[in-house]
């Protein structure tokens, strides 16, 4: 296409409409619910959008908001993290999203970001473009009828278990939980969320029909967190955070009471560290190791990039 025909720069207002639909056909999983309208209400920054305009129409777009990182030592600071990379059906294959990465990478490293990260849908895509793994993850594969069968009950403990929190209600308190939990065993670098960012995400998770487990002691000290989905497969746990290795065993034990009748399966997301996986089984053949997110250095040397945030805690942001 010829030069002149192809623009790369970021949305205007009128640009809305047509990005939203690109979202909407590039994330099956999103289409028809709440997530698009609720990401551009509570999300989206023009700033931090750029598209590929070509004979006048929305070609291929990318997002980078800036997500928080607390290093292990030292002062917090922010780094883009690209999502909704997606090209329209008649204008793929024709190299867009290389051009489109490269024009946004550019402007960031402009900015004096460090580096970049993403949650790669194919990694053999961005591997050539310079980002490589920094962060891996566990995923546990349960089943409620062999695992957590005790009967659990609050009468004459110290605990006690609230279902189903308004997300202004259990923001601050998850807050609580999540920085303390990423403090566990050696020190490293996690994605910092303050109570404004569990509100967010809270309210994405129950829009998404997810909902919130959480335990706190007799005098409302919160000490664990789950955020789980429950489908027709099983339940899907996306964050199991605590204070307490014993509390986050509570909402194990409550979850398997509730669900293993109807839905007995269960995967859990954890980070790849024994120290935030202490509730649960240890041995290989309950868990797997997987690749999760990758970075690629803008204003660093690349191995000093990785030496900030290799082996981070880092879940969905949002």
């Amino acid at each position: 296409m010829p030069e002149n025909n192809l623009a790369i720069r970021h949305p205007r207002p009128a640009d809305l409409p047509a990005l939203q639909e690109l979202w909407a056909a590039s994330f099956p999983e999103d289409r028809g619910g709440p997530f698009i309208p609720w990401y551009f209400q509570n999300r989206f920054q023009p700033k931090n959008c750029w598209l590929v305009e070509a004979a006048g129409q929305l070609a291929a777009m990318c997002f980078a908001p800036p997500v928080t990182i607390q290093p292990a030592a030292g002062a917090p600071f922010a780094i883009p993290y690209i999502q909704g990379v997606a090209t329209a059906k008649d204008w793929q294959r024709q190299g867009f999203c290389r051009r489109l990465l490269a024009a946004a990478e550019q402007e960031l490293a402009n900015r004096g970001y460090p580096f970049c990260v993403l949650k790669p849908f194919d990694p053999a895509f961005y591997q050539p473009l310079g980002y490589r793994f920094f962060c891996y993850i566990r995923r546990y594969n349960l089943s409620f009828a062999d695992h957590f069968l005790a009967p659990i009950t609050t009468a004459g403990q110290d605990f006690q278990l609230l279902h189903y929190l308004q997300p202004a209600l259990a923001a601050a308190k998850a807050a609580e939980i999540y920085q303390a939990w990423c403090q566990r065993g050696p020190a490293r670098p996690f994605a910092l969320r303050r109570p404004a960012d569990f509100q967010l995400l809270l309210t994405d998770h129950r829009q998404d029909g997810g909902q919130v487990l959480l335990a706190q002691s007799r005098q409302n000290e919160p000490l664990a967190y789950a955020l789980y989905t429950a489908t027709k497969a099983g339940l899907f746990l996306r964050e199991l955070a605590f204070k307490q290795t014993r509390a986050a065993r509570w909402l194990l034990h409550a979850l398997a009471a509730d669900y293993r009748e109807d839905t007995p399966e269960a995967v859990l997301i954890m980070p790849d560290n024994p120290a935030c996986c202490s509730p649960l089984p240890q041995t290989l053949a309950g868990w797997q190791v997987l690749p999760f997110a990758m970075l690629k250095p803008l204003t660093k040397p690349a191995q000093e990039c990785y030496n900030i945030i290799n082996n981070a805690y880092f879940y969905e942001y949002f």
